[in-house]
């Protein structure tokens, strides 16, 4: 039997070795289309590919169910997300930071817009009450969990709070208020003023913001080798210092995306308290 001893350890072996080649997936959860996420984040993938000396390659998984169960099922290793994903993904023990985006103005914190059309006669929050709301996506940070969180604080909650809908595309949103299909619409405030310079805004008028919320970051699949996720965190920092990195992060402007620094704990207060606001934990 020592030749079969031998022959299993030969075999696991080489099955380490292999999955020490494995390619490295990061999937990257956006509401833009496939093919603009490979365009946006394929330079990014190839970046990291050669500073961490493992190839990376890019997948797009389609909502919070599919990115929670790729991560449950090791189909992805990394994965961009934005912080109310990462939070319910860390709280179920799922996901651990690498690290944290930082927005085109400096900051790793941003809020939420509401806007409606300038001549709705609608000039506060607390006016949108029993009011069609355009968010963005269900399980988004800016896009859902800050401005319904700002509407709930006003008392626009509940059966005879606003109606919910979403578009997710942020041109819908926009379209969508000045067309009259939905009086009010919600973004994230950075996004509004990228938005606002492709399409014409003047007819729309900002009533609300919300409170802070934590931006996107890059996370890691909680079983995932540590040495590796240092690694690759580092890798990720040091890009703002590296000639290479800063062109491949000057071409991620258009995301919002400055720099990524390290991640902050301290963070998903922010998150839990807009839960809390938005009556989250009633769901």
């Amino acid at each position: 039997m020592k030749w079969l001893t031998g022959f299993i350890l030969l075999f696991s072996v080489q099955m380490l070795a292999e999955a020490a080649d494995a390619p490295i997936k990061m999937g990257v959860l956006s509401l833009a289309s496939p093919s603009k996420i490979y365009k946006q984040w394929q330079p990014f993938v190839d970046y990291l590919s050669v500073k961490i000396d493992r190839q990376v390659e890019l997948v797009i998984p389609r909502g919070f169910e599919k990115i929670k169960r790729s991560v449950e099922e090791k189909k992805i290793d990394l994965f961009f997300v934005n912080s109310y994903i990462f939070y319910r993904l860390k709280q179920s023990k799922q996901a651990v930071a690498v690290a944290q985006m930082q927005n085109v103005n400096g900051s790793t914190i941003s809020n939420s817009v509401l806007f409606v059309r300038s001549d709705s006669g609608i000039k506060k929050v607390s006016d949108l009450k029993g009011v069609k709301v355009a968010y963005l996506s269900p399980m988004g940070a800016g896009g859902y969990l800050a401005p319904r969180a700002t509407l709930y604080k006003e008392g626009v909650k509940g059966e005879d709070g606003g109606k919910e809908s979403f578009t997710k595309n942020l041109s819908s949103s926009l379209h969508k208020v000045l067309l009259g299909d939905v009086k009010a619409g919600t973004m994230c405030g950075i996004n509004y003023q990228l938005m606002s310079k492709r399409v014409n805004a003047g007819d729309l008028k900002v009533i609300g913001v919300s409170d802070d919320y934590p931006e996107a970051l890059i996370a890691a699949r909680s079983d995932f080798d540590s040495k590796l996720r240092l690694k690759i965190e580092q890798s990720i920092i040091d890009m703002s210092n590296d000639d290479e990195g800063k062109l491949v992060l000057a071409k991620m402007s258009g995301m919002k995306i400055k720099k990524f620094v390290k991640y902050r704990d301290s963070m998903e207060n922010l998150t839990r308290n807009l839960m809390k606001s938005a009556e989250f934990n009633k769901n």
